[in-house]
């Protein structure tokens, strides 16, 4: 008996109708649970659509709207384009862990202004902190200026705070430039937000007194750090102890004896659960000898700190590092009538190191130059754990004080043989509990202040502490160009090259100080993958008609093949 016809078109309605409900149902349920938990995968090789996760928390545990107003919008070259959708990328995912709290808006600054209103506008921007660009763009014979502003102003909490997002280094690759900014958005953005929430800023002291570098030889890696750090100056001589809301002390290259006084202030700070970077050479040597004199002998400088590294299980020894991986400097050939004539000698006297291992502070940071740097001993110490942090090269050699550096030789090629050395410590990180150098020999006057004025108890050893030793000062040494300007960090004049210097002293301060959500962020890098400019060139056209044939082929053979299985299906 066969059902009627009505009935069964019925119930293929009702079917079709039922089918239609569960499928609305399912993407409903998928809905509502994608809005319940956070499932992003990023199948980039070197993540860079993931955030860290010190990021993630930063944001979850917002409490009050952040505001970004991006500068980036309008027509740019390529290059900007990238960087202002970075820019969209990184803040959408920002509102991915941040939600409501994270809201931006972008704007071109430069639209629709005369150019009164635009001088004006971007002298407030500059005011501002933000660095206005002028771009130069040239298409075949047509040529063409603009100025942008690659920046933002992040409000949080009724402040705010500039953020660059171009990290515009001079003399770097553009392309380089880009992968840099796109790299280390996270961290701008992250630090901006951090620093804002702050009702204080960490304080970070520079001794003072002892000959240390000036503000001028060391104002990049201050200027760096200032954003979210007070730096402020320590006299020793005029302080009667180093204040326990000082984060972390920083000794940049002294040239001059420390007193016993001095010594026992750095030393009861330290005691007392205070961190310090040490940057200290044993020997006394300028990269302006090399230019002024041929030859000049080493001699130490009397710093009278051997006793108290000694104490931390350190002993910075009074030799000089020579290594085949190194940078060069200029030195006279000859003389083209009146006119000296300079040729570039690797110079083993500048060794470039390497990090080591895959300790924070070093993870993912590019080399590090030096100039006359000395090598470091650890000492066995119960309670102190040592991480090396950079060393030389498989190419090294020491020599001994009174060494006389004589430039000529390096015109000569060295002997591999003399350069059998390895793996010479140049920086070393100490955590744990020091004991004091002045145990069972406190100065008389110091134990009275300590009773009379402090109120504080010699203490023989320390609380749970960090330190970083260096060997070479001039790892923090910016140099001045010839308006008197300090120039970037890492930067070296006769090659042009940039070092890792200042990511390197920036992750040593935040190890130091306990962010260590900082280094992560900034230690985030982005592969760069680029183009061959002359293959495109030849490829062009072949590639365009790839791109315009091969999708109109694929769907006519989809076509054919559906149409002919329509058709055997139903000619039947």
């Amino acid at each position: 008996m066969n059902n009627h016809p009505a009935k069964k078109l019925r119930t293929s309605r009702q079917q079709a109708l039922t089918r239609l409900l569960i499928f609305i149902g399912i993407i409903v349920l998928v809905n509502v649970l994608s809005s319940a938990f956070i499932l992003r995968i990023d199948l980039t090789s070197d993540k860079r659509f993931t955030l860290t996760d010190s990021s993630k928390k930063l944001l979850r545990d917002l409490d009050d709207v952040v505001f970004v107003k991006v500068y980036l919008k309008g027509d740019f070259p390529s290059g900007f384009k990238r960087l202002s959708k970075g820019t969209r990328d990184m803040l959408d995912e920002f509102k991915v862990y941040g939600g409501d709290e994270i809201q931006y808006e972008f704007e071109d600054p430069t639209e629709g202004k005369t150019e009164k209103e635009l001088n004006d506008v971007l002298k407030e921007l500059s005011e501002k902190g933000l660095e206005p660009t002028n771009v130069q763009n040239q298409t075949g014979d047509e040529y063409s200026e603009k100025i942008i502003v690659p920046g933002a102003i992040l409000h949080y909490k009724g402040q705010s705070v500039p953020i660059n997002l171009l990290d515009n280094t001079p003399g770097t690759n553009p392309q380089t430039a880009l992968n840099n900014s796109l790299s280390h958005l996270e961290n701008k953005f992250s630090v901006a937000i951090q620093q804002l929430s702050m009702i204080r800023k960490p304080k970070i002291g520079f001794i003072r007194g002892q000959g240390e570098m000036n503000n001028l030889q060391i104002a990049d890696f201050m200027m760096s750090l200032s954003g979210f750090y007070e730096l402020i100056p320590v006299e020793l001589n005029n302080e009667i102890h180093i204040k326990k809301e000082i984060k972390a002390v920083v000794i940049a290259k002294p040239t001059k004896s420390f007193s016993e006084e001095n010594k026992f202030k750095l030393d009861q700070y330290i005691m007392n659960g205070g961190k310090a970077l040490w940057l200290v050479e044993a020997l006394n040597a300028e990269l302006d000898s090399v230019v002024l004199r041929r030859s000049f002998l080493t001699v130490d400088y009397p710093l009278n700190l051997e006793d108290q590294l000694f104490r931390y299980g350190i002993r910075i020894n009074p030799d000089l590092m020579l290594d085949l991986q190194c940078n060069p400097v200029p030195l006279l050939v000859s003389f083209e009538g009146q006119k000296p004539s300079f040729k570039l000698f690797p110079s083993y006297y500048f060794p470039i190191f390497t990090a080591k291992g895959e300790q924070p502070i070093v993870k993912n940071i590019d080399a590090v130059s030096s100039q006359f740097a000395s090598t470091i001993d650890t000492l066995a110490l119960k309670g102190v754990k040592k991480t090396i942090l950079l060393a030389s090269s498989a190419n090294s050699r020491i020599v001994f004080t009174p060494w006389l550096i004589d430039f000529k030789e390096l015109k000569n090629r060295p002997r591999p043989g003399d350069y059998n050395k390895h793996d010479l410590i140049a920086a070393v990180l100490l955590e744990g509990e020091f004991p004091s150098v002045f145990t069972n020999r406190v100065p008389a006057e110091m134990q009275k202040t300590l009773n009379d004025s402090l109120h504080m108890p010699f203490r023989q050893k320390s609380a749970e502490t960090k330190m970083i030793v260096i060997s070479d000062g001039d790892i923090a040494k910016n140099e001045i160009n010839t308006q008197g300007q300090p120039m970037a960090l890492g930067y070296y004049r006769f090659t042009g090259e940039y070092f890792g210097n200042k990511n390197f002293l920036l992750n040593c301060i935040d190890y130091l100080t306990g962010y260590e959500e900082h280094i992560e962020t900034r230690s985030k890098t982005m592969k760069l993958r680029m183009l061959d400019a002359s293959k495109v060139k030849e490829e062009k056209l072949q590639w365009q008609l790839i791109n315009l044939i091969v999708p109109l082929a694929v769907l006519s053979v989809f076509g054919l093949i559906f149409n002919f299985i329509r058709y055997r299906k139903y000619a039947k």
